[in-house]
Order: C-alpha cells, then sequence, then structure tokens
C-alpha cells in the first residue's frame, strides 16, 4: 500500500477544448501552466509519463491551435506527458468526455476542464481515493475564479464552495465534470448519460451510481480554480438555461406533476436569493469584495436568480413529463471499446489527420 501511495499509477488527463471557446484565453492559459507545474511537480513519482488528450469539435476548432497554446503558454508539457489531440465531429461537453474515455488504455482517467487551473497536490490528492478498491469515482474540489465585480458575485453565489468551505465540501454529495476521475472500465460501462438537460448530467449519473451500490468519494485535497463566466450576456443565458435544467431535475426528482415545479421554482427561488443575499454580505471579504459594491453585488445576485426562476417557469409550464431513459446501454454504442484499443503510436503532425488524432511524445 505504501508503494502505492507514493508511486502514481499510468493515466489519462481528458480535456475538452469547448470551454476554451467562450472564456478569456487568459483563464485558458492559466489552466495550461497550472497543469504543466503539477506534473512537473510529480513527474518523479509517475510510474509512466501520463496521457493528455485534447479533445475538440473539429467543425469549430483548428486542432494547430490548441497546439500553437501549448507551445507559447506550456512548452515544457510535451515533454511531461503524451500529448494528444482528438477531432470529433461536433460533439459537445459531455459527449467529448464519454468520447475520450472510450479512447482511454490507462485504469484511470481523469477529466479536467479547459479552463480550470489545479492547485499544488491536485494529481495525487485526486488518485489517493483509489487506494481503496471498492472506490470507482472521485470529485474534486473546484473552486470559481474571480477578477471583476461580477465574477466575485457569481463566486459567492454558484454552486461551487468558496475556497475556506472545505468542510461543506468533502459532504456535499456532488461530483463535476471538470475535475474528477474514474476507474476507465467502470466509466465506459456507465458514461455521462444523454439528457435533454444542458448541465445536470452529473447528478442523475451520481444518482444512478449511488442507487446500484457503487462507491465513490469527494476529495478536499485536489482543488482546481476554474474561470468566472465570460460576461453578463452569458452568464444570462445561463441563468436561463439552469431554470430549465432545474425544472428537468425537478420533473423527475420531485414530482412529474406540473403544480408540484411550479411550487417548487417559487420555492427555490426564495432559498437561493435569500442565501445568495447572505453570502454576500457574510462572506464577500473572502472575494475581495469592496463593501460599497454590496448593494450592486445584492442586485446582480437577486438578477441571475430572477431569470433562472422564469426559465424554470418556462419549464414547468411547456415542458411534459417523460419518464427518464435507463441510459447505461448507451456505453455499449461507444464508437469504441477500451478493450478494442491498441495502445496509441506516436505520429507525426503532418501525418495526424488520416490517424483522426495526432500525438506527441
Amino acid at each position: 500500500m505504501e508503494e502505492r501511495s507514493n508511486t502514481l499509477p499510468p493515466i489519462t488527463i481528458l480535456i475538452e477544448w469547448e470551454n476554451a471557446l467562450d472564456v478569456d484565453a487568459s483563464w485558458t492559459h492559466r489552466a495550461m501552466r497550472a497543469l504543466e507545474a503539477e506534473l512537473d511537480r510529480c513527474s518523479g513519482r509517475m510510474s509512466e509519463p501520463p496521457r493528455i488528450m485534447y479533445l475538440y469539435d473539429a467543425t469549430r476548432v483548428v486542432e494547430s491551435d490548441i497546439r500553437d497554446t501549448i507551445t507559447v503558454v506550456a512548452p515544457k508539457l510535451a515533454d511531461l506527458c503524451r500529448l494528444e489531440f482528438v477531432p470529433t465531429p461536433g460533439l459537445t461537453y459531455y459527449k467529448l468526455k464519454n468520447h475520450g474515455v472510450a479512447r482511454t488504455t490507462t485504469e484511470f482517467a481523469i477529466m479536467l476542464d479547459s479552463d480550470a487551473a489545479p492547485q499544488p497536490g491536485w494529481l495525487p490528492g485526486l488518485l489517493a481515493p483509489f487506494d481503496d478498491p471498492e472506490i470507482m469515482a472521485v470529485g474534486g474540489f473546484t473552486v470559481l475564479g474571480y477578477n471583476n465585480l461580477l465574477s466575485r458575485v457569481m463566486a459567492l453565489i454558484w454552486i461551487f464552495n468558496l475556497r475556506s468551505e472545505r468542510e461543506s465540501t468533502r459532504r456535499r454529495k456532488k461530483i463535476n465534470a471538470n475535475n474528477c476521475a474514474f476507474r476507465t472500465a467502470f466509466f465506459n460501462a456507465n458514461p455521462w448519460p444523454d439528457l435533454p438537460a444542458f448541465k445536470k448530467q452529473c447528478g442523475f449519473w451520481l444518482r444512478d451510481i449511488e442507487r446500484r451500490g457503487f462507491r465513490w468519494t469527494r476529495t478536499v485535497d485536489a482543488m482546481t480554480v476554474h474561470a468566472p463566466h465570460p460576461g453578463l450576456s452569458f452568464l444570462l443565458w445561463r441563468a436561463w438555461t439552469a431554470g430549465l435544467d432545474r425544472d428537468y431535475q425537478a420533473m423527475h426528482g420531485v414530482s412529474g406533476v406540473r403544480l408540484w415545479r411550479l411550487g417548487f421554482a417559487v420555492w427555490f427561488w426564495i432559498k437561493k436569493s435569500l442565501r445568495s443575499g447572505q453570502r454576500i454580505i457574510t462572506k464577500g471579504h473572502e472575494v475581495q469584495l469592496p463593501t460599497w459594491q454590496i448593494p450592486a453585488a445584492l442586485l446582480l445576485a437577486f438578477g441571475y436568480h430572477t431569470v433562472l426562476f422564469a426559465g424554470e417557469i418556462w419549464g414547468a409550464l411547456t415542458r411534459r413529463y417523460k419518464p427518464l431513459p435507463d441510459v447505461r446501454p448507451a456505453a455499449r454504442q461507444l464508437p469504441l471499446a477500451p478493450e478494442s484499443i491498441a495502445p496509441a503510436a506516436a505520429v507525426e503532425p503532418r501525418h495526424a489527420a488520416s490517424a483522426g488524432r495526432s500525438v506527441i511524445r
């Protein structure tokens, strides 16, 4: 057991390039530099160089853009790991991650967002719980970065906890796809579900594996700093989609009856508005929120939750209840099963297109 704790096992780190298209490039650069630094710190403990797989929508991204960013921002990354670039035909966030794990040959797969910066100790912290052979998944500790009034408000009221709230985070039954790890074979048998929701796949996935008796854990020793939302218009859109997602969650977790969902929306709006106000007033100093900005922060928080409430009401009024589909058989529909994949061979970038992926050793 001691040897396992000191030596990190072979891993694949899956990084989607979807978030990088939305946030300011400086946050993606921070994430790359932080990952490079963390792998450098852990290089002496790695049993073999980790495999980092960048997954991107080939209809929106040119591979050379990712390569050029790495070359400029984190040039040592290519020496610390095996870099691989995997184009996909129009896949989005969760589907990109499923697609990547299906191509993973290592025992463990790690999911990290392109705009999430690992903090010192992140990698060993995320892998340590797997010393228990019954643990199938590990969720890390993600906090939201901030650099202005809007991002400070969201750091206080968003779904992520603050740095100081380690114990609250440890107790939360929640896993986020931006910072987590899995036993690869287990995840390939239980991928993120394909749901008519924008960001609720993690919660439905977690509820399903718990119901079937599989064990997972949350660790606060694997922290990342996630980029803030890129501006007010983006945030308003996220509030609306979050409202639709909340109604979808209520429909399958509270009641399929429309009246109950409307009542749940009102209760959630009141609860979150009051909680946000309390956090802004009592914890604003933790994100360097000036006292004189508190009134504006309260208005922004109320506006966010009101747009979310409107989305939830719209969903409750327009969406009909449908039984939740059994999404587990989707694992057999992934393009490749792990046992059918030979270890990736190193190829030069100029040959990458014909291979469907590029690898750098």
